[in-house]
């Protein structure tokens, strides 16, 4: 791996590094971008994104490269802020050219980063909570899991286990309402009523008073859509109240951190996530075993620690776009590539098999995802 010098853009904006698998012929490289945040609140979730996207580069330049073309991976610091992420895709547009964009870590930082992809006509396969629509974005993929899947998969679950209600303990905020409205979505898909609502400032040191009006209401499960410290907040205070009812939080909570944060609690934690976090529960059978297993092995070789859920996103985008362009039979027309990534079928990857149309620019379903709890400070499958 090679990293290049700071670029300066207007100012000390960008960092870019560059990495490829070998010297070869410049005519005979192409380019794909990661804009992800190094630095900032996020930057947590960016280490994870360029950790899994320069392996997966180095894997396929290894492997001989694609359609006789050798990947070149420029990665720009968007620095958790939706004006550094337009800033840096404009410049991967006009001074890099590249011919495919992945990353992003939140809604607001993808739509910044979208609009710029689909005004210049470049494919992005980005991951985050955004919510594509793809006939006005036609540009942009998501291998994040649609929020109604991490919702509905839990809400599947309680159904299967004959829970009878469920209580909401939402944020204050547009993550709140989106998790409020997914939940009553869900709620009427497998007719769970939902017979109690609050919501809480994530920056409360505590919220004993909200989950108590919750229990008198007697829900069988409480749903909390939010991340880290808010999440296990909750987890905490369930505990001290004993309110002995499974508690199910956000995807985005699938990681070493919140196993961390969370693991000293009796609470019943239920998380939604992607196979990638249970690589050794999968079926034998399971069509995406054999990749995740693979890319779970590589990771934890190279980086001393197993892939997580937001890895295996990157890791997927990167290969999706591999496969747009071995479908598409070209590796430098961005507008084929994309049609090449619309067209893809039946592609096992790390967070399902994906099939790919001109209305589902995220390819994956609902049973792609599986639950996790925590037992003994590790990560088990609810099976």
């Amino acid at each position: 791996m090679k990293k290049t010098v700071m670029l300066l853009f207007s100012s000390a904006f960008f960092l870019s590094l560059t990495i490829c698998g070998g010297a070869v012929a410049a005519d005979k490289i192409v380019k794909i971008c990661g804009v992800y945040p190094l630095t900032g609140y996020l930057s947590w979730l960016g280490e994870y994104y360029k950790k899994a996207a320069t392996l997966e580069v180095e894997q396929i330049n290894k492997a001989g490269g694609v359609n006789g073309y050798k990947l070149e991976l420029v990665i720009y610091d968007d620095q958790s802020s939706p004006e550094e992420a337009t800033r840096a895709a404009l410049r991967l547009v006009s001074r890099d050219q590249v011919v495919a964009i992945t990353g992003t870590a939140t809604a607001p930082i993808t739509g910044a980063v979208s609009s710029v992809a689909n005004k210049n006509k470049i494919p992005a396969i980005l991951s985050s909570g955004y919510d594509v629509k793809a006939d006005k974005e036609p540009f942009l993929f998501n291998t994040a899991h649609p929020t109604y899947f991490a919702i509905g998969r839990p809400f599947m679950y309680l159904k299967k286990q004959n829970v009878k209600s469920a209580g909401l303990l939402m944020p204050i905020g547009s993550l709140g309402e989106i998790g409020i409205a997914n939940s009553k979505r869900a709620s009427q898909d497998f007719n769970i009523p939902i017979v109690c609502e609050e919501r809480f400032d994530v920056k409360a040191p505590d919220v004993t008073a909200q989950l108590a009006k919750l229990r008198g209401s007697t829900p069988s499960a409480i749903f909390s859509f939010t991340t880290g410290e808010p999440a296990a907040l909750v987890a905490k205070n369930m505990a001290q109240l004993r309110f002995d009812v499974p508690l199910i939080v956000s995807h985005g909570n699938a990681t070493p951190g919140f196993l961390r944060l969370a693991s000293g609690f009796t609470t019943n934690i239920i998380v939604p996530t992607g196979k990638i976090m249970v690589p050794e529960s999968l079926a034998a059978n399971d069509p995406c075993k054999a990749v995740i297993v693979q890319f779970n092995n590589l990771h934890q070789e190279r980086y001393g620690e197993p892939a997580n859920y937001f890895s295996g996103l990157v890791a997927d985008a990167v290969m999706l776009i591999i496969e747009g362009m071995k479908i598409a039979k070209s590796s430098t027309d961005p507008v084929k590539i994309r049609d090449g990534i619309e067209n893809i079928k039946n592609f096992p990857g790390i967070g399902g098999v994906y099939n790919m149309s001109a209305t589902d620019h995220y390819g994956t379903k609902m049973d792609d995802m599986v639950l996790i709890t925590i037992k003994e400070g590790n990560w088990t499958q609810i099976q």
